[in-house]
């Protein structure tokens, strides 16, 4: 398993002004540009998400080797289930019963808990009515972009 310091080397904010300083001088090899739109300077939030994957990744390997291991878990089911959202998107709600390593009613106690939160939505599956998902409710103080 990959150490996790190796993956946050990865996020290098790129050269920018101080402050919206709009006269700071440009990184030595010029401004970004494509064609005559500059392009943005500092480091978007796609970026940043796809550069935290593997942390998540590494994060959810770590609990299930432990827990194999020495039947221990690392993480709470209600983190089980954040991190694999955040990897996944919107699953079916049988997945993330799966992931989150508790009895059935274990886990819809943990899902109502975190559907009160406004953590997470549950939606329909738009190709089969019976199957519902969840998903990281946008509105949550913990968006999928700053997760």
């Amino acid at each position: 398993m990959d150490a996790p310091h190796e993956d946050q080397s990865r996020i290098q904010p790129r050269d920018t002004a101080v402050d919206g300083d709009a006269d700071a001088a440009p990184a030595a090899a010029g401004p970004v540009t494509a064609g005559d739109a500059p392009v943005a300077a500092a480091v978007s939030a796609a970026d940043l998400e796809a550069a935290s994957l593997p942390i998540w990744r590494n994060l959810a390997e770590m609990d299930d080797q432990l827990f194999r291991q020495r039947g221990l878990r690392l993480l709470t089911p209600e983190a089980r289930i954040l991190i694999y959202l955040k990897m996944h998107g919107a699953v079916p709600v049988t997945a993330a019963m799966q992931v989150s390593g508790t009895s059935y009613r274990g886990f819809y106690a943990v899902l109502e808990r975190m559907k009160q939160a406004g953590i997470i939505a549950q939606i329909k599956d738009t190709g089969d009515q019976r199957v519902r998902k969840i998903s990281i409710d946008p509105a949550a103080p913990i968006s999928p972009a700053n997760f």
